[in-house]
């Protein structure tokens, strides 16, 4: 039997490869059993108060937010990519931004009037006349009432009011409604008579008018 080293040395390499092979599968795999899921926490309402009856026609819930971060999507192409940063939303929240953080951590949103602060109020013949929406509807605003049949154009029994510039289009239903919903949405449940009142535009995109319909 002859000794012949480069058979060897062969050898011992195909088997180093191997055990390096095998070890990196087995490293992926380990790694991604033992890898802790990434769970982002809901945001929460770190304080709710009720408000004191001011009479027996007003009553008030406020909510206030813990500032949170919302992170740039993720781009399929470069060209979705180059059309995100020349969008508006990049243009006005990218000026918060240092060294990219943005495109690191997210945009922060911690405004209280604009972002973190919440109210649902409750008023018996409360006379809405074509106010502004959001953080802009003012304290007047929201309880202002009619004592007389002929102030307000019509009168309903209970309605909820979700009125944002362009609500009735889908881009504007998901950033401006959309919000409003997620703290309301109960109270459409607890009053499934009551009328929703959005802003009429040019359109009724049929989108909006499905989520309405699943909503019930």
């Amino acid at each position: 039997m002859y000794f012949r080293p480069l058979r060897l040395l062969k050898m011992v390499g195909i088997i180093l490869c191997l055990l390096i092979g095998i070890y990196q599968i087995y490293y992926l795999l380990f790694k991604s059993i033992i890898k802790p899921i990434e769970i982002i926490k809901p945001i929460e309402i770190i304080k709710i108060t009720k408000s004191l009856k001011l009479d027996q026609d007003f009553e008030e819930i406020v909510q206030k937010l813990e500032p949170f971060r919302i992170r740039f999507p993720k781009f399929s192409d470069e060209e979705a990519k180059k059309w995100f940063y020349s969008s508006t939303y990049y243009q006005i929240n990218s000026k918060k931004c240092e060294n990219n953080s943005c495109e690191k951590n997210g945009v922060l949103f911690n405004d209280e009037k604009e972002h973190l602060n919440v109210k649902i109020s409750f008023i018996k013949n409360g006379l809405y006349l074509n106010d502004d929406c959001g953080y802009n509807y003012d304290d007047i605003s929201i309880k202002r009432t009619f004592n007389q049949q002929n102030q307000p154009n019509k009168i309903y029994d209970e309605i909820i009011i979700y009125t944002v510039p362009d609500g009735w289009s889908f881009q504007h239903f998901l950033d401006g409604i959309g919000p409003k919903l997620s703290h309301s949405k109960s109270y459409l449940d607890k009053y499934p008579n009551a009328k929703i009142l959005i802003q009429r535009g040019a359109r009724f995109d049929r989108s909006v008018k499905e989520i309405w319909s699943m909503l019930g």
